[in-house]
């Protein structure tokens, strides 16, 4: 408030030429009691306001001449003048009094306009205050634009990192989607003869790892939407930030646009003033600092290992105390920004940098996160791979034992049925050869029952021999061996046909199956293209 001038009443005047000691004292009285009315100088310090006081109290104090009382001057001047009359001379004093009045009265004003009128150069002095006031501003703002810039540039980085991200997640659930369209192709390949067509263990396993590749598709691609949804989320605050701003650049366009200069001054004042504020708490009692990301700063790359050095190392720079000092406004006293409505960092700002860091830090969880899922999901699907072509290996060996086996059973068939049929071409011709000729008239008389020998030796009674019944007997035995023989060759021949068809069956299913291993590992390094996907 600007202080008043003092009143120009009767109380503060100078002493006229007749007036008396008393009064002059009384008028010093009366100029000490003024001095209340007097405001100090928003010029001047206080030493120099201190020595004027003592120079006026010196001339206020200072003794005057004291002039003769009235009693003595009218004679004086009655005897200088015997013509003049005391009104006439009265009057006249009292003009002269009042002018001294006057002057007391306009020298007193002079004196308090040197105090508190404005300098003849305000308008001057005015205007390089208030550009420099919109000079510092536009600096801070500049500050700000460019911590907005720099976090604009993080969220960006961290955009394109999850982008890519996005496309390791899409190429691993491209390949979680092959890997099925071959698991769909093996369960189509291994379509086997009646025989082999029953369900084992390698079915089984098939089915499990369609289902677990199945699972893991589906957790990546929840991970994918994740992953697009942070994005989104990722760049609206990049549009929020680059609105901001834009809102804080507009009283930057008539200084440098140096921005990486501005944020590197701003960073050694704010590490200064951190480095002072730690000086100044021991370590039992200092709080636990804010993260930096949390209010959009960053360090340097040359101070993210040692702040300190860097800040000595930099203060030897081009750099100066001024720029520094300039910076140093936007931070308290704890090496934090001042946040305000009508300062350079806004709530707005604030808020900006601390939602950014909040889902700059969700993504590197996210990109974690993914990394570990496609590593989980390449291992489980190569394991599940695996143990496919493993058992399919192990159905393989079994189906070469087993053929192995038939083959050897096969032989010792045709050895049996050789052996069988041998057998009864011995026994037919025994038989055959037993019966005797087909006609009787083809019977040598050797070979007849009534031959000579023996008609003699029947001319005794009671000479009889069994011979035709033991042929007869015989014969019966022979044709009998021969049908048994005919019956056991013919189911050797069945059962070799059995075990024939079982080989042929083997056979096929052993080419099924090493087609399909052969497949599966052709096509298990997934570089080959898709017609169409599994739909599950």
């Amino acid at each position: 408030m600007n202080p008043s001038r003092p009143s120009t009443s009767c109380q503060m005047q100078r002493p006229s030429l007749t007036d008396n000691d008393d009064r002059i004292n009384n008028n010093n009285n009366n100029n000490t009691n003024g001095k209340h009315l007097l405001s100090r100088s928003l010029t001047f310090d206080n030493e120099q306001r201190k020595q004027q006081q003592q120079q006026q109290q010196q001339r206020i104090i200072r003794p005057s001449r004291p002039s003769p009382p009235m009693s003595e001057q009218s004679p004086q001047r009655l005897g200088r003048s015997l013509l003049s009359n005391d009104n006439w001379r009265q009057e006249t004093m009292v003009d002269v009094r009042l002018n001294a009045k006057a002057i007391e009265q306009s020298d007193q004003n002079i004196l308090f306009g040197k105090g508190i009128d404005p300098l003849p150069h305000v308008r001057e002095m005015l205007n390089e205050l208030s550009n420099t006031e919109a000079f510092l501003y536009a600096r801070q703002c500049r500050v700000v634009v460019a911590k907005l810039r720099l976090c604009w540039s993080d969220v960006n980085e961290e955009i394109k990192s999850l982008l890519k991200h996005k496309e390791y997640t899409e190429a691993a659930i491209e390949h979680i989607r092959k890997d099925l369209i071959i698991n769909q192709e093996s369960v189509k390949i291994r379509k086997k003869p009646k025989r082999e067509a029953e369900s084992d263990g390698v079915d089984d396993i098939l089915a499990a790892e369609k289902y677990h590749l199945i699972n893991i598709k589906n957790i990546l691609e929840l991970n994918c939407k994740n992953i697009v949804d942070q994005m989104q989320k990722l760049d609206d605050i990049r549009q929020r930030v680059t609105k901001i701003g834009k809102e804080r650049s507009v009283v930057t366009e008539l200084i440098c646009q140096c921005l990486t200069s501005a944020s590197r001054t701003f960073e050694l004042a704010r590490f200064e003033k951190l480095d002072n504020f730690q000086s100044r708490r021991t370590p039992k009692t200092a709080p636990l600092a804010r993260p930096l990301s949390a209010l959009g700063f960053r360090l340097p790359r040359t101070a993210r290992n040692n702040p300190i050095s860097s800040i000595i190392t930099s203060s030897n720079s081009n750099l100066n105390n001024t720029n520094i000092t300039a910076e140093s406004t936007l931070l308290d006293e704890n090496g934090l920004p001042l946040v305000g409505h009508l300062l350079a960092f806004t709530p707005d700002v604030i808020q900006a940098f601390q939602d950014a860091a909040k889902l700059i830090e969700e993504s590197r969880e996210i990109k974690k996160q993914a990394m570990n899922l496609i590593k989980d999901a390449f291992n489980d699907a190569k394991a599940y791979s695996l143990t496919v072509n493993q058992s399919i290996a192990q159905k393989l060996a079994d189906i070469i034992t087993l053929a192995q086996h038939l083959t050897i059973s096969l032989s010792e068939n045709s050895l049996a049925q050789h052996r069988a049929q041998r057998w009864f071409d011995l026994t037919m011709s025994a038989q055959q050869f037993n019966a005797g000729p087909l006609s009787s008239s083809s019977f040598k008389i050797a070979e007849r029952l009534d031959r000579p020998i023996m008609r003699t030796f029947q001319r005794h009674p009671g000479n009889q021999v069994p011979e035709a019944q033991i042929t007869a007997k015989a014969t019966s035995d022979l044709q009998q061996s021969a049908e048994e023989t005919r019956k056991q060759l013919k189911a050797l021949k069945i059962v070799g046909q059995r075990l024939q068809a079982n080989l042929i069956d083997k056979e096929l299913a052993l080419d099924v199956d090493a087609h399909l291993l052969r497949r599966r590992r052709e096509r298990s390094n997934h570089k080959w293209g898709v017609n169409k996907y599994v739909h599950v």
